[in-house]
């Protein structure tokens, strides 16, 4: 007991002075306008608000019934087809011909060497035969080449569409 008597005296002798609390912010007089939201559409009357909860004083309305609808089928004559021609491309001006390269990176580097010397119809009938051996069977390609050889004979024919 005679210890506890002295723990006040002891708190009071090793009092700590914080420097913070006399620091003054000026901040906190100034006015803000951004902090008073005054919403002006709060105030509007929103009959919606209550369709769950109807309110119980108001009449009953009563359902309007649809009157029914007979459907009429009307039967058209069937549809003439015309047979259009389709329009010439340039694929069919480039003659087929036969190269004789044993793999299909041969047929790449023979394709970039007359794309090179600006030979696009020698272009597209390289691409175009690498390719017709790739599907026959006589050639082979990993997929990667056969994309890249597909994707050198469109590039071929803009280039003929362009020039």
């Amino acid at each position: 007991m005679l210890l506890s008597l002295n723990m006040a005296a002891f708190s009071a002798m090793y009092k700590i002075d914080n420097p913070a609390d006399s620091i003054k912010n000026p901040a906190e007089k100034i006015h803000n306008p951004a902090s008073e939201i005054k919403n002006p559409a709060a105030n509007i009357y929103n009959p919606a608000s209550r369709m769950n909860d109807p309110n119980p004083l108001s009449p009953p309305t009563q359902s309007v019934s649809q009157p029914t609808v007979t459907e009429v089928v009307v039967e058209l004559p069937p549809a003439v087809k015309t047979k259009e021609k389709p329009a010439p491309t340039l694929r069919q001006a480039i003659p087929h011909k036969s190269y004789h390269f044993k793999t299909a990176k041969a047929y790449l580097v023979a394709a970039k060497k007359a794309f090179s010397r600006d030979d696009y119809r020698e272009f597209i009938s390289i691409t175009q035969d690498a390719l017709r051996r790739i599907r026959a069977g006589s050639l082979q390609a990993s997929a990667e080449i056969q994309q890249k050889l597909s994707r050198y004979e469109t590039f071929g024919y803009g280039l003929l569409e362009n020039n």
